[in-house]
């Protein structure tokens, strides 16, 4: 990955070059893709093959981009990586449209993608579920969202209760394991989350 990375950092223009991916495979776990690189008007497309090893999320478009990210820190980890709350509350007296519009732009803040809220509420992003209860549990959240959540919250006629279950874990076959290091290969709006990212010239 350094070759490409560095490839990308000293020669691509980014109001000329782009970068699209254009082939995507499934091996087991492991998710390959071709990206075509055009760092400048001056240069013809280089085609480079990335090996994900150990994929466990990826949303991919081939719509073609300026930004290419390499990264153990995006929201796009939250769900594998950070500290997990649920969020239990009492005494709801919000507007369940306006309580349903605050989950939904705080995961649009984080993510940039409302279908995120569904991963982390308990039933359906409904205005007649969860968030027209008087009391319940509203879901279990990474750290940084409940974080958000319970600020924005403050200023609601809700109260909150909120409790840690720990690191996300995934079962292996005999037991729950927290998730390895990942990172977040970002191209645009596209990602890949894996556990190592190689690449070579096509």
């Amino acid at each position: 990955m350094e070759e490409l990375l560095s490839a990308i950092d000293a020669h691509f223009d980014e109001a000329e070059g782009w970068i699209r991916i254009v082939d995507a495979n499934w091996y087991a776990d492991d998710l390959r893709v071709t990206l075509s690189v055009k760092m400048n008007d001056d240069d013809h497309p280089q085609l480079w093959e990335v090996e994900c090893l150990e994929t466990v999320e990826e949303q991919i478009s081939s719509y073609g981009s300026e930004s290419i990210l390499l990264t153990e820190s995006s929201p796009t980890l939250y769900p594998y990586i950070a500290e997990r709350f649920d969020i239990f509350f009492s005494k709801n007296e919000c507007n369940s449209g306006e309580l349903l519009g605050l989950l939904t732009s705080i995961c649009a803040k984080f993510f940039g993608n409302i279908t995120y809220l569904q991963r982390f509420l308990n039933l359906k992003p409904d205005v007649d579920g969860i968030v027209s209860e008087t009391s319940g549990k509203l879901g279990n959240f990474p750290k940084p969202v409940m974080e958000e959540l319970v600020v924005k919250l403050k200023e609601y006629p809700i109260e909150l209760s909120v409790i840690s279950t720990g690191n996300p874990k995934k079962w292996n076959g005999n037991e729950f394991k927290e998730y390895p290091s990942l990172k977040s290969f970002e191209i645009g709006k596209s990602y890949i989350i894996a556990n190592s990212f190689s690449a070579e010239r096509a």
